[in-house]
């Protein structure tokens, strides 16, 4: 396109809107600029972890904000701090934090040298009034020495933790921080962190001094521990904590571990090698002393097995002997028993060999009276007349039961035996009634 053809572009355009409209157009976007700049110069925004110092643009004075959310700023000057800023020195740039320093430097009390890795969080002051002196104090001290928070980081935050760790690795050596002592260097670095650092002193102890000429030799070793200073209650001395003068509490403070050098680590793995190996000398000395008192055990167990079976065999011998005691006096019993049975059916014998003897003598002495009574006629008379008159007795009774009266049977042929029977029978019967008779007259 031709420069005419353009300018008669251009001429078209202006003429089409018109100078004026250009005119308004250009005012109102140059209103529109000034109106944000006036917008954004007049009222900002505080983020909720934040606490902002502003400074008045027409005073010069200056104010904590603490309030999330808007804000007048009316042309002043705002200067940021986070509410917490942490520190972190454990030597990973992808972490999060206020500021990311690397590892740390430190000395342990041997002069072995390593690195810290940890982590501190320090709460800033809000807005605190100032003394009856005018003097700031809180987050407007703070801006007043610092300015700002980067400012605030690297010329106090950072030097105290710097300082603390470094105190805190001068009170151990670094056999005592890998044998377990990590937790009380991290105690230590958070105390003195709140509280202020030890006073301290170091005492040199040696195990060969020439006590004569007070001097030590190639051969001694010196042991060199380090003693907390302590005032007359028992307190412990410290320095004045630098983050108290400003009302800045530390929320945590840690260090997570130490990063020694390569010496040491060689040292301590030589160390841990021969612990390990010391550990087995002790373990398998252990083992044969147990070993040797079990020996030990085992031979008393068999002594006392073969006590055991010497005295059993010795109990069951007495045991023995005792039974065959009672046996012994169970027999004699029972033989005195049988002899004193014996005796006793010897006697009842001679009991009644003496009573048959006895009844022999009464038998001799009745036959001897029966005899000597035989004799005697009145004896015999009346032995016989009791005979008699039994037997007399039976007759009559036997005469009692017969017929008296005679049958008589006319014209058979058996009839004069029966009646010959018949009277002989009477006449038996008369003959024993004269015997009674005759025998009730005496």
């Amino acid at each position: 396109m031709s420069n005419k053809d353009q300018e008669s572009t251009e001429n078209s355009f202006a003429s089409r809107f018109g100078n004026r409209n250009l005119i308004l157009i250009t005012a109102s976007l140059t209103v529109l600029i000034v109106i944000a700049i006036l917008i954004s110069q007049m009222i900002a925004w505080n983020e909720a972890d934040e606490r902002l110092v502003h400074q008045s643009a027409f005073t010069g004075n200056l104010t904590v904000i603490n309030q999330a959310g808007p804000y007048f700023k009316a042309f002043g000057t705002i200067s940021a701090y986070k509410k917490v800023i942490s520190i972190n020195f454990t030597g990973d740039k992808s972490a999060t934090a206020s500021a990311i320093v690397p590892l740390i430097p430190i000395r342990f009390l041997d002069t072995t040298t390593g690195g810290a890795r940890g982590v501190a969080r320090f709460r800033l002051p809000g807005n605190v009034p100032p003394t009856e002196s005018g003097e700031l104090r809180g987050l407007l001290k703070i801006h007043e020495e610092f300015g700002s928070q980067e400012t605030l980081i690297s010329n106090l935050l950072m030097r105290a933790t710097t300082e603390n760790v470094k105190a805190s690795a001068r009170t151990m050596s670094v056999e005592q921080h890998y044998s377990g002592g990590n937790g009380q260097l991290s105690q230590d670095f958070s105390d003195q962190l709140i509280n202020g650092i030890f006073v301290t002193e170091q005492i040199i102890d040696s195990n060969g001094r020439n006590r004569a000429q007070n001097t030590l030799t190639n051969n001694e070793q010196q042991r060199v521990t380090i003693k907390k200073k302590e005032d007359k209650q028992g307190n412990l001395l410290r320095n004045a904590p630098i983050l108290g003068l400003y009302g800045i509490t530390v929320v945590d403070a840690s260090i997570i571990d130490i990063e020694y050098e390569n010496k040491v680590n060689a040292r301590l793995e030589a160390q841990k090698q021969a612990a390990a190996d010391e550990a087995l000398a002790r373990q398998n000395l252990k083992k044969a002393e147990q070993q040797a008192r079990t020996e030990v055990a085992l031979g008393e167990q068999a002594i006392a097995k073969q006590r055991a079976e010497s005295k059993k065999l010795k109990i069951k011998e007495q045991i023995d002997a005792e039974r065959i005691k009672a046996n012994a006096i169970i027999s004699a019993q029972q033989r005195v028993a049988v002899k004193a049975e014996l005796a006793k059916e010897q006697a009842e014998i001679l009991k009644q060999q003496r009573l048959e003897a006895q009844g022999m003598d009464v038998l001799a002495e009745a036959r001897q009276r029966a005899k000597s009574s035989a004799l005697d006629p009145k004896y015999v008379f009346d032995e016989t007349l009791k005979a008699e008159v039994e037997i007399q007795t039976s007759l009559f009774t036997s005469l009692g039961k017969s017929r008296l009266v005679p049958e008589i049977v006319i014209g058979g042929g058996q009839g004069e035996q029966s009646n010959g029977s018949e009277f002989m029978r009477l006449l038996a019967a008369d003959a024993a009634l004269n015997l009674k008779k005759r025998l009730d007259n005496k």
